[in-house]
């Protein structure tokens, strides 16, 4: 062990005070999204009344290595690190008798794959990463102070060779780094920044459309669950969302059908068939239909079937059809139908596809096709937490200039030049967040809505200058999909209330009342 590879900040912890009690730790970790169950459990479990708070830089250089090269960078190793260079004789006695001699206990939980705590042992619980790069990490963090008091540095510990998870299976460093997707989604748990700001959810005001697609009739203020094995269609007007519709389900059987809406009713597509009815769901006309997406504005109209991709311009009749592949998309149904492909025009009248695979694919006015694949193309700025991260894929319209892609590998904007640029660090600069799941246009405060992080609401103006980062305040990241696939729909209704999901199966509501005040009285991030 070398002393070089520490630097340890009092900057940034709770106003530089080194000893916490169990309320400050709970009061400091609610700024982070993080008064959870599985906080108070942890402080349960370790019931110690005084704790450290501290940020540690690691350079990984210095750091245990295995054959290869590589280096842990987890809970396990900041503890190694932490314990065996700091410790006086108390506290290395108080360690050996709390996890008992010859006896690891620190092993990775891949069940479940709890959001802080992946090692249930570990009495360190890390706050916040503030960075994560090839050679080295640093993370806010907390442990009891037994283990830091009128600490000094040593060269060796009992800790430093005990507290290592030896089994192979276990050994989070056992990839090249950024490509181990537990260890990504670790750390993912915790990036995202110290936050003054919250916000509340209208109580009782959910919507349960487990896990499945909805779709939102902006036509009647009105949410309908496209559910394919029920028997019946659910559906919500939201100025009485509390009660629960029933019609026929339309969509019944068919994985890859979808709902369109208009003025005067429904458009039902199944794999097999067209069904009109009018707005109360009364049946108009069925026809024979392999449409499994479809786009139709003033200038343009785009069918997807089985053969491929038919576009007509509607004022002089031109059309061509495209194969598929012609357009990188597959030929899967379920990656073509508008639940997983997007398809909207620009200013310059270009159509632009954005689905599976971040493939975007961009015909103008003259069909000519220009094809990117956006990991590829940004293979050096995607950083690598961003690996095995799972979620649903959004192209957002901020006006017909400018176009926001939410993806997996983090967030692009197109403009009028259709060449994308990945805006991940700008975003992160003035929010302090990694990850954006969905966005959606605020015309009324000029800005932008984005659900983000650990559940987190931010703001920015649409210029991205400055960004407000909320809490909420009630904080529950108990969710079983917690670290799955990650559900994210963000939409207004017609009296401006925000509705919103990300883990699970629920959508809730935030009052405009409540966004316009805590706007009002909101601490811009960095401020």
């Amino acid at each position: 062990m070398a002393t070089q590879i520490f630097d340890v900040q009092w900057n940034d912890t709770p106003a530089g005070k080194p000893i916490l009690s169990k309320p400050e730790i709970v009061d400091y970790a609610r700024h982070f999204g993080q008064d959870t169950k599985e906080l108070h459990e942890f402080l349960t479990r370790f019931d110690f009344d005084e704790w450290v708070c501290m940020e540690l830089f690691v350079d990984y250089v210095y750091g245990r290595v295995d054959k290869s090269g590589r280096v842990g960078s987890d809970a396990v190793e900041y503890l190694n690190i932490v314990s065996g260079t700091f410790f006086t004789d108390e506290a290395e006695l108080a360690l050996h008798n709390y996890v008992g001699f010859n006896n690891n206990r620190f092993e990775y939980n891949y069940e479940g794959s709890p959001p802080f705590a992946p090692f249930p042992d570990c009495p360190l619980w890390i706050i916040q990463v503030t960075s994560q790069e090839k050679y080295e990490s640093s993370a806010i963090f907390f442990m009891p102070a037994i283990w830091w008091k009128d600490a000094r540095m040593t060269s060796e510990s009992y800790a430093y060779s005990h507290f290592t998870v030896n089994s192979r299976w276990n050994k989070w460093y056992g990839e090249p780094f950024g490509k181990n997707q537990h260890q990504n989604m670790y750390w993912r748990n915790r990036i995202g920044s110290y936050s003054p700001n919250f916000i509340a959810r209208e109580n009782g005001s959910t919507i349960p459309f487990n896990s499945y697609n909805i779709h939102f009739d902006t036509f009647r203020n009105r949410v309908l669950i496209q559910e394919s094995r029920a028997e019946g269609l659910r559906y919500y007007d939201l100025s009485d969302f509390k009660t629960e519709h029933t019609t026929q389900n339309f969509l019944k059987d068919s994985e890859n059908g979808f709902i369109e809406s208009s003025a005067d009713g429904y458009r039902f597509y199944t794999e097999k068939k067209l069904l009109i009815t009018d707005a109360n769901f009364n049946v108009i006309s069925e026809s024979t239909s392999k449409i499994v997406n479809i786009f139709e504005d003033d200038f343009w109209k785009v069918v997807l079937d089985n053969k491929g991709v038919l576009m007509t311009k509607k004022e002089s009749g031109d059309e061509k059809r495209f194969k598929y592949s012609e357009l990188k998309l597959t030929t899967s149904a379920y990656s073509n139908n508008p639940d997983s492909l997007k398809i909207y025009v620009n200013a310059n009248r270009s159509v632009i596809f954005y689905g599976n695979r971040n493939q975007l694919s961009i015909v103008d006015v003259s069909f000519n096709v220009t094809n990117m694949n956006l990991e590829r193309l940004f293979k050096k700025e995607i950083a690598p937490h961003y690996y095995g991260n799972y979620q649903t894929k959004a192209l957002v319209m901020l006006s017909a200039e400018r176009q926001l892609l939410l993806t997996e590998n983090g967030v692009f904007e197109l403009g009028k030049d259709e060449k994308p640029k990945i805006i991940n660090e700008k975003l992160k600069e003035i929010t302090g967040e990694a990850l954006f799941y969905n966005a959606v246009k605020d015309e009324a405060l000029n800005g932008i809505w984005f659900i983000a992080g650990m559940d987190r609401l931010v703001f920015t103006d649409e210029n991205f200058e400055k960004g407000y980062v909320f809490n909420f305040t009630e904080q529950d990241l108990s969710s079983e999909y917690l670290n799955m696939y990650r559900w994210c729909n963000l939409f207004f209704d017609q009296d401006g209330n925000l509705w919103y999901s990300l883990f699970g199966r629920t959508l809730n509501k935030i009052a405009r009342k409540e966004l316009e005040s805590k706007l009002k009285t909101a601490i811009a991030f960095g401020k």
